[in-house]
């Protein structure tokens, strides 16, 4: 009986931060894929220089968000990032596309994918 309590308390002290590391592992890596796909997305010479991405993957079963800052961008191009990224991205992902439309004040567009079938 002591030796079960000892392997049980191993398992407790060694086993907690060990999934921790491995979770943490795995958001990263989720991380970095979701930024590999929006680098792909975003790589051309009208984009140099003019685009900042902030990739955030949630924790677990937590909802991801990439943010795209654009500088002197035009609203079509908004939309075209916006169109192109919103068919690569998971239904789990929320898009935000900011950028001056037009004025010196910056709009941001946000892509929430609607959930699909009947229910909400």
């Amino acid at each position: 009986m002591e030796t079960f309590g000892a392997v049980l308390i191993a398992m407790l002290v060694l086993g907690g931060p060990l999934i921790w590391a491995m979770t943490l592992n795995l958001r990263d890596r989720r991380e970095a894929r979701l930024l590999g796909t929006v680098l792909a997305e975003l790589d051309g010479r009208d984009f140099r220089g003019r685009v900042a991405v902030k990739v955030r993957a949630g924790l677990l079963w937590a909802p991801s968000v990439v943010k795209i800052h654009l500088l002197c961008a035009s609203r079509q191009e908004i939309w075209e990032i916006l169109g192109r990224l919103s068919e690569r991205l998971s239904r789990r992902v929320r898009l935000e596309v900011t950028g001056p439309v037009g004025q010196p004040l910056a709009a941001t567009f946000t892509f929430v994918p609607a959930l699909s079938g009947g229910r909400m």
